[in-house]
């Protein structure tokens, strides 16, 4: 039995943090501030990895803290990878917050397919929120990080510019498929629906008719 289960992000930035379940097995999909709470919220299950979008410190604070608790590994991508260890990339700088450097961690290229515990997810590069961004495409959900949100879409802090993210969704379409996302802030949504109401990819929308 699988399922997918949101942990809260308590803090100012509000990110969003999803166990994937299976059994008494669990991965992580992003691991923001608070440590103690994310394996509160796992109840007990074994956590066999943790996936990061991006290495932006509202989604790795606490993957440090959960590697040397559970002895889980840490995944990201190889573009991003300099951000768990580096402050000013992955922005704590930028807000004046501290910093948890994750000090170990595997990476992954685009396509790659991440198999545990019977939980396969497929890697998606999306990049343009950072260079490295990725989704997770994981049965019929995607994870889509900070690259798309429901109604709207990844801030451009400087890595990359608005078109690169616009043709990173367009990656998402692509696939032919009405996923659910999962984003990394804010409320669940639909492909789709995505397509049709959220006002940056109208330009999008009419390319792909």
């Amino acid at each position: 039995m699988k399922d997918i289960k949101l942990i809260h992000d308590y803090s100012d930035f509000a990110s969003n943090c999803y166990a994937v379940i299976s059994g008494e097995n669990a991965v992580l999909i992003d691991a923001p501030f608070d440590a103690d709470d994310i394996l509160s919220e796992l109840g007990g299950k074994k956590l066999c990895a943790i996936l990061l979008t991006h290495g932006h410190v509202d989604h790795m604070s606490a993957a440090e803290d959960l590697r040397k608790v559970t002895g889980c590994r840490v995944y990201i991508s190889e573009e991003d990878k300099p951000f768990l260890t580096d402050s000013e990339p992955s922005l704590a700088d930028y807000f004046s917050i501290p910093f948890r450097p994750c000090t170990e961690a595997q990476t992954f290229r685009d396509g790659d397919e991440l198999l545990f515990s019977g939980m396969k997810f497929r890697v998606i590069s999306t990049p343009g929120h950072t260079p490295g961004s990725v989704c997770f495409v994981y049965e019929d959900v995607i994870f889509t990080g900070d690259t798309l949100f429901n109604g709207s879409i990844g801030r451009d802090f400087g890595w990359k510019c608005y078109r690169d993210i616009i043709d990173s969704i367009g990656k998402l379409y692509a696939l032919g498929k009405n996923y659910k996302i999962l984003p990394g802030h804010g409320e669940a949504s639909e492909l789709y629906d995505e397509l049709m109401f959220n006002p940056y990819l109208q330009e999008l929308k009419a390319k792909l008719k």
